[in-house]
């Protein structure tokens, strides 16, 4: 009898850059989720341009290929699987993970637990096509375009010395109605927004570069590394280090 989920390979993939993906038609599916980097890619006669955090899912029996050179470095995790379980081969082909770090922590299990047994492998490829799963249905949630503005413009500041007043200040809005728009569409207020995204940016740097501790607590607009160590602890409930160590174990394929 043929298993729901059947597990086939899974790794994570660095190249330096001057690289495009081979033309091929793979009888399972595939899912990449990007880590740095552009990929330029094409399934059947559709292209796509792959970015940071975002989710690809190439269906079983199609072709696909790069229709560009890739000049950057670029990273991202892959795995290969067949299904016959409903939705877990119902992915949008190309959607952008809206809470990236979780889904990079269940690909750090797989590729941790892929040596051991199919079993296993099969139980991490689970809990994280079901994690997929949730993220690519939030990302077609309709969206309020400012609070989504705001937050974007959040992320690609977090390394630097933000606060509530200064973002209201830089977008014209009272401090108190800017933290409000956000609480309504995300669920928590600005402050706490920025607080948990340093996180998620601190346990994705752990998670995919060498750097540091202290570094990761820079890079993420901490300037207080003590504080950093505090809130790490309390949000995830283990240290940095711990956190790190905790999946230690990934297979590594390069170009």
């Amino acid at each position: 009898m043929q298993k729901p989920l059947q597990y086939y390979l899974c790794g994570k993939f660095i190249t330096e850059g001057n690289w495009t993906h081979m033309k091929r038609i793979m009888p399972v599916n595939e899912i990449i989720l990007m880590l740095e980097g552009e990929m330029y890619i094409a399934e059947e006669d559709r292209h796509y341009v792959v970015r940071a955090n975002d989710l690809l899912f190439l269906r079983a029996g199609h072709t696909h290929y790069g229709y560009q050179i890739s000049d950057a470095p670029v990273s991202f995790y892959w795995v290969h699987y067949d299904t016959l379980a409903e939705g877990f081969d119902r992915y949008p082909t190309h959607v952008t993970i809206p809470v990236p770090s979780t889904a990079n922590q269940l690909f750090k299990q797989l590729l941790h637990v892929s040596s051991f047994s199919p079993e296993e492998a099969e139980a991490a490829l689970l809990l994280l096509l079901k994690e997929l799963e949730r993220n690519a249905e939030a990302g077609y949630r309709p969206h309020n375009a400012v609070v989504d503005h705001i937050c974007k413009w959040v992320d690609i500041h977090l390394h630097t010395n933000i606060t509530v007043s200064r973002i209201a200040e830089h977008f014209n809005f009272n401090k108190d109605y800017i933290s409000k728009m956000v609480k309504r569409e995300k669920g928590i207020g600005l402050k706490t927004y920025i607080l948990t995204q340093r996180i998620n940016r601190a346990k994705q740097l752990l998670l995919n570069t060498n750097a540091s501790v202290k570094e990761i607590a820079g890079q993420c607009g901490f300037t207080d590394y003590k504080l950093f160590l505090r809130m790490f602890k309390q949000y995830e409930g283990n240290t940095p280090t711990e956190y790190r160590n905790n999946l230690y174990s990934t297979q590594l394929n390069r170009f």
